[in-house]
């Protein structure tokens, strides 16, 4: 059954200031470059549709041919909003893929290991994410009094993960839920729960982080470093 995936770039990453972030470099290469070489050594991933702003697509298209991701089949113009870059990138995967993987590009360090195991479970059970447990105790803040949050309690955390992508589903189930309102959504499995789907939590893993902030570089470059030690 063929799995495509769609890798998430035409955010502008504003926080940063200058480049989006998905263009910088780790480690001597692009952010891009990594998680698209993860799903390229996926062995069940046979087709993966790039999205990035309209203004990248040259770039985008360079970058692919000197990189030789394969895989690439597409090359698309996100939209406006998040969820706008998700249609269009499903409206670019092949009409014969069975189950298709939603990834942000921001999450660099997806090993080959999550994307298989999230691509199982979505076969299996239709719609499927990979999460890890959260670590810490949770705090609930109440309405900040002259200019300080207090504790309102604590959350038990047993039950609770930290999403993280791949997002995967079924093309039937993805065909189906994408039809809905996407308003308020912040990841894509939202669009299978508000359908009363099910969705399976797979083990992601803790280097599957958001590069979100300056100094989220540095622990990715600390981390391939030590994969590149690991490995010699």
């Amino acid at each position: 059954m063929p799995v495509s995936a769609v890798v998430l770039a035409a955010g502008r990453g504003a926080r940063f200031g200058g480049p989006p972030k998905q263009f910088r470099s780790l480690s001597g290469r692009p952010l891009l470059y990594w998680p698209l070489r993860s799903f390229e050594k996926s062995p069940s991933v046979k087709q993966v549709v790039l999205v990035v702003s309209a203004a990248r697509l040259p770039w985008a298209r360079r970058f692919l041919r000197e990189c030789r991701f394969w895989k690439v089949t597409a090359v698309v113009a996100g939209g406006r909003e998040r969820m706008d870059s998700v249609l269009r990138g499903f409206a670019a995967v092949p009409s014969s893929t069975d189950v298709v993987l939603f990834h942000d590009a921001a999450r660099a360090l997806v090993s080959p290991g999550v994307i298989e195991r999230v691509a199982r479970s979505a076969r299996r059970t239709g719609a499927a994410l990979a999460a890890w447990p959260v670590p810490d105790t949770v705090k609930l803040g109440r309405a900040p009094r002259r200019g300080k949050v207090l504790v309102a309690r604590t959350v038990p955390r047993r039950n609770l993960w930290l999403a993280q992508t791949p997002q995967g589903f079924t093309r039937a189930v993805a065909e189906k839920i994408f039809r809905r309102s996407r308003r308020n959504i912040t990841d894509d499995v939202q669009w299978a729960e508000r359908a009363g789907r099910s969705v399976e939590i797979v083990p992601g893993s803790p280097e599957n982080l958001k590069v979100t902030l300056p100094e989220d570089f540095k622990l990715c470059e600390a981390l391939l470093a030590a994969r590149k030690r690991v490995s010699r």
